[in-house]
């Protein structure tokens, strides 16, 4: 018998029904798999093939705590940074004075006082490191004092980051994340290194050329930054996601092999962010508040990311249990917005679904 059938199929009538061109899905509990599927075809072009398990997909924000969050913490880890450092130093550098007590901690919980975002194009030449630029720009309020889901200030990290370690980083994130956790297909794509498109996912249409983007990034600050930037820009596939997501089920082991410390790792998932319309751990979206994605999903401690291009993952820590849909939703047109739905309605079938499989998991009441 199929495991998560329901959630299969729903996933199936989405794409079936064209409200998302593609779609692949993976649900396990711990190591064991119960499902990996694919659904529909890159593209709704003349060009368009049927995804596998190994097309790639532009995870947008989930590069955010796949490449991001994941090199603070082993910076972390190695004695290399610290939670509580201030931007002065973290830059080594004078910074404005509304910024210096700006903390690592505060921008990987989205409470720098950064806005969400400005369209870096609008203000830099392409080649301009943004670094001054955002340290220049009026903060939206206090730094600790509200939280706002901000790309700038995780664009900002990704710079912090190169400067600490003196390398690029998406040569960090490939030899620090992708590699010790064999995602050999998972990476940045800069835009002067093309990848082949013939099993890639398209987006939306470049806005500056009016061509398909596949293989290049969709979000346009990191497209201004040659693909590579801390707040998008990976590409990933559904095998590759299920080695990342599983090693987060594990609480930061990865088939038998350490790859954070669990104290370090139960940090990161713990709720920093209380009475905020987003519950945030440190770079990860924890489950409720009023702006959650999760449905009624697994336990009060699950964590996982969204992406503007469609993607989610979902991990509950005390279970083991995890989902993850990459998607295309904003092929042809970022108007579409059924990913919204999509989301809470496979989350909460997931978890209605594997309580029917162990209820003893979940005989707490901490399931659906």
């Amino acid at each position: 018998m199929t495991a998560f059938p329901k959630s299969i199929e729903l996933v199936k009538q989405y794409v079936e029904s064209k409200r998302i061109p593609s779609a692949a899905l993976a649900i396990g509990v711990g190591d064991r798999l119960y499902v990996k599927q694919t659904f529909g075809v890159t593209s709704y072009t003349e060009s368009a093939t049927a995804v596998n398990s190994r097309t790639l997909y532009d995870v947008a924000s989930l590069t955010k705590v796949m490449a991001t969050t994941m090199l603070a913490l082993k910076l972390i880890e190695n004695n290399q940074i610290a939670l509580n450092e201030k931007l002065p130093r973290m830059l080594n550098q004078t910074v404005p004075e509304d910024k210096r007590n700006i903390t690592l901690f505060q921008l990987l919980t989205h409470t720098a006082g950064f806005k969400a975002v400005v369209e870096l194009e609008l203000y830099l030449r392409p080649g301009t490191d943004p670094t001054e630029f955002l340290l220049n720009l009026p903060l939206a309020y206090e730094p600790g004092t509200n939280m706002i889901y901000s790309d700038l200030g995780f664009i900002l990290l990704g710079k912090i980051l190169e400067k600490r370690t003196g390398r690029p980083l998406d040569v960090l994130a490939r030899e620090m994340v992708f590699q010790p956790l064999h995602m050999t297909h998972t990476s940045y794509h800069r835009l002067d290194r093309p990848i082949d498109p013939r099993n890639t996912a398209y987006t939306e249409r470049n806005h500056l050329t009016g061509e398909w983007l596949v293989g290049q990034v969709d979000d346009p600050n990191a497209y201004f930054l040659d693909g590579v930037s801390g707040n998008a820009g990976v590409f990933s596939n559904i095998d590759d996601m299920i080695l990342y997501t599983s090693m987060l089920a594990g609480h930061g082991t990865s088939k038998g092999k350490l790859f954070l410390p669990r104290k370090l790792f139960d940090q990161a998932i713990q709720n920093d962010t209380p009475g905020a319309r987003q519950n945030r751990g440190l770079g990860f979206e924890l489950a409720g508040g009023p702006q959650s994605f999760s449905g009624m999903f697994f336990d009060p401690g699950a964590f996982g990311h969204t992406g503007f291009t469609g993607p989610h993952f979902l991990v509950s820590p005390r279970t083991g249990l995890y989902v993850v849909l990459l998607n295309n939703r904003v092929h042809p047109t970022r108007r579409n917005k059924s990913h919204l739905v999509l989301r809470r309605e496979l989350d909460t079938l997931v978890s209605q679904e594997f309580c029917q499989m162990f209820p003893n998991a979940c005989k707490e009441g901490d399931c659906w």
